[in-house]
């Protein structure tokens, strides 16, 4: 092992090379050009004394109350939970935070970063929208000009989070395909702009970002562990997130990483399933699971409905955490999405986004059977007004 190498603990974050892991089996690193290696660097020193700095930890715990709604309810779904038989289902409801999703608490937190950094400008990516509309507001209340990038194929299906973002006053630039094709052209973007600040939205992409949206996300499942006690007077027994590049489902599972009672599913759309069906690869700056030709050399296309989990890879953490066994990994086709919106809906009056519908799925098929003492914490990370046109046009008047 290098001498810069420090080994992990589950919830201690990445080595100093970024690494998740050991060895050939370790996830992540500083996978970047040499243009980006000095910025990164310069980041990750910049992160971690942050992290340090109680001042700033204190204004970001304070706007997280104060203007983004937090702690978001763990609300148990009374009716869904009557309707299944078995286990009792709780919904940790972070479609009820300022913006709609659990993106907000990320670009908080890195908005603040890039203040203390100096930066004057934010660069952002998205898939579904959530974290570009997100982004827009943090720069609106923050008074930093933001850029957003989007795939074609996403704009087409998520115009509302666009149209905020635009009344949040912040300019969109389209490129072809998706997700993926979003983070490549950010990348590429952020190394001739100096004054700019990469504000990435997943758990993904080169370190320090997994490590840095992983920390700022964290916050969802301490408030899962103190809610619970407070509720239920004991942790749960199970908690089951969505994941696409793992921000929402990292940020749920990473509090109980060393609570080996506390079982962790993360479930990935059925076309995009990295982790149950991908190989490991370097891209986009990391080391992970990702769906790619028998070479190695070109992403395979996705297309799952739900834009924010239609991603190729995953973050390097749940890559790692696959590997040895901590957290399990499933996958829910557009069928099931979509039928479990419409369970959710009609039972507990929530429109969700599609992305976090796979996660409830895979709750329902596990909640029954189960004693009604056994708990399931479900992450609702997003509603769902962006996604009414595709739900419509899927449905039609059948949902009647």
């Amino acid at each position: 092992m290098s001498k810069n190498r420090l080994k992990n603990s589950l919830r201690s974050g990445p080595d100093q090379l970024g690494y998740y892991g050991e060895g050939e089996s370790a996830r992540g690193g500083f996978a970047s050009g040499e243009t980006l290696m000095p910025v990164l660097k310069n980041l990750s020193e910049a992160f971690e004394n942050a992290i340090k700095d109680q001042g700033f930890l204190d204004k970001f715990h304070y706007y997280c109350k104060h203007w983004i709604g937090r702690p978001s309810p763990l609300y148990y779904a009374e009716n869904l939970t009557k309707k299944i038989g078995g286990a009792k289902i709780l919904f940790k409801s972070e479609h009820l935070n300022h913006t709609g999703s659990h993106k907000i608490t990320n670009c908080l937190f890195q908005t603040l970063l890039a203040l203390r950094m100096n930066k004057t400008k934010l660069l952002v990516e998205s898939g579904a929208g959530a974290h570009y509309s997100a982004a827009a507001a943090c720069a609106s209340k923050f008074r930093l000009p933001l850029t957003g990038v989007m795939g074609q194929i996403d704009v087409d299906r998520v115009n509302t989070n666009i149209i905020k973002a635009r009344h949040y006053g912040s300019k969109l630039e389209v490129v072809d395909g998706s997700l993926k094709e979003a983070i490549t052209f950010v990348l590429k973007k952020w190394t001739s702009s100096p004054d700019s600040y990469y504000l990435c939205g997943s758990a993904v992409a080169s370190s320090p970002f997994p490590r840095i949206v992983q920390y700022a996300q964290s916050i969802i499942g301490k408030e899962i562990r103190e809610q619970c006690l407070d509720q239920e007077k004991k942790l749960p027994n199970e908690i089951i997130a969505c994941l696409g590049g793992g921000s929402n489902s990292i940020g749920a599972f990473h509090e109980f990483l060393d609570e080996p009672s506390v079982k962790l599913c993360g479930v990935e759309g059925s076309t995009s399933a990295a982790l149950t069906k991908g190989t490991i690869g370097i891209m986009q700056g990391m080391k992970s699971y990702m769906l790619q030709s028998k070479d190695g050399s070109i992403a395979l296309k996705t297309s799952d409905i739900a834009a924010g989990i239609n991603y190729f890879s995953v973050g390097p953490q749940h890559s790692y955490l696959k590997d040895i066994k901590r957290v399990e990994y499933t996958s829910a086709t557009d069928d099931e999405i979509l039928e479990t919106y419409k369970l959710v809906a009609r039972t507990e009056g929530i429109c969700s986004a599609l992305e976090p519908m796979a996660a409830v799925c895979e709750t329902v098929k596990r909640a029954k059977g189960k004693s009604k003492d056994y708990v399931i914490v479900t992450n609702l990370c997003g509603r769902g007004e962006k996604d009414l046109d595709t739900i419509e046009k899927h449905y039609g008047e059948e949902f009647e």
